[in-house]
């Protein structure tokens, strides 16, 4: 079912207030600039390539029709390109940040190199959720995930580093679930996790399900365990947090699932004026339901299912407002402190 929660009458009332000549500056503003979409890895995995289509459509419904770019700034698990929209980037409202909102779990755990507030970012909305797969490479014996749990020999999974999906939930599972996983950290992006895999230098891989699905589809890796999430084509495979015994483990898997619910969000840093977040929280609720949008995202393996700039501003407000004791858990088995 389409989450497009949007509020209108929020949207219209922003717009209705300001006056034409208002309208008319803002479209002078945005006429013959450049918006500039950031983004924390590189295209090919499910953020980089939503950004990207994202990126093709929305100055079609930005007043003055400015060209869209993005710009790859991979590294830290996320943490540098949000960082830098967070404290660098000019609060003008020509730089959006695609997120990985996985960096609210870097947040809650009180990583160093975190130099920012999910909850005060300005939220456009999101393009909805996309669940998680863990797959094994292809060649290798493992059909379930009992399987990896009798494994007699280590298996060697691949992870852009902690506060990452890919680095999470397999974490989560050697540790709770009985997985018997080594963690490979250091990879840049999705992708080069995908190269390992196909050249035998990595066994095991989780991230958001198109990536996964696109490799599954060519054949070189095999899911065996989703997210809460429902994965189209997948729906049978075991819920990562179902497989976690209750207690301490299945609660960061609750916690954790939350930035996936969320799914890929974009954002404008702190300070934006006002009439130039309401303009493009109004053209990206557009886009989101924009025909050619939908095919091509489509044409990409790319679900849509939106939220609202409110309701992802409120799902962030509840994961960042946690318990003592589930930030404690999170710093005691849930290390991410390499980010950065």
């Amino acid at each position: 079912m389409r989450r497009a929660r949007w509020s209108g009458l929020l949207t219209c009332a922003l717009l209705l207030l300001m006056t034409p000549h208002a309208a008319k500056a803002q479209a002078d503003f945005y006429k013959g600039k450049t918006v500039t979409i950031v983004v924390g890895t590189r295209v090919g995995g499910s953020i980089g390539n939503t950004s990207l289509v994202v990126s093709r459509h929305l100055g079609r419904f930005i007043p003055g029709n400015p060209a869209v770019i993005l710009r790859q700034m991979p590294g830290g698990a996320h943490l540098n390109a949000t960082n830098h929209v967070f404290n660098v980037a000019e609060p003008d409202g020509l730089t959006m940040l695609g997120v990985n909102p996985a960096i609210a779990m870097a947040q809650l755990a009180k990583v160093q190199s975190v130099r920012f507030d999910v909850r005060q970012f300005q939220w456009l909305g999101s393009t909805g959720p996309d669940g998680t797969l863990f797959a094994v490479r292809a060649s290798l014996p493992y059909k379930t995930f009992k399987d990896i749990q009798n494994a007699k020999e280590e298996i060697v999974v691949g992870t852009t580093g902690p506060g990452s999906n890919s680095h999470d939930v397999p974490l989560l599972l050697k540790e709770f679930a009985g997985a018997k996983f080594k963690l490979l950290a250091g990879f840049q992006a999705n992708g080069d996790i995908r190269l390992a895999l196909e050249r035998g230098e990595a066994d095991g891989w989780s991230a958001l399900s198109t990536p996964i699905r696109q490799a599954a589809a060519a054949g070189a890796v095999r899911p065996l365990v989703r997210g809460r999430s429902p994965v189209k084509g997948f729906e049978h495979l075991p819920v990562d947090q179902d497989i976690t015994p209750p207690g301490i483990g299945r609660s960061l898997m609750v916690i954790r699932g939350t930035p996936l619910a969320i799914g890929k969000p974009f954002a404008m840093r702190p300070g934006t004026p006002p009439d130039r977040v309401a303009i493009l929280r109004d053209a990206f609720a557009k886009v989101v339901q924009d025909p050619q949008f939908l095919a091509d995202a489509e044409k990409m393996q790319i679900e849509i299912d939106a939220l609202s700039a409110e309701q992802v501003t409120k799902d962030f407000g509840a994961m960042m407002n946690q318990p003592p004791e589930a930030i404690e858990a999170m710093h005691r088995y849930i290390k991410l402190d390499s980010g950065g």
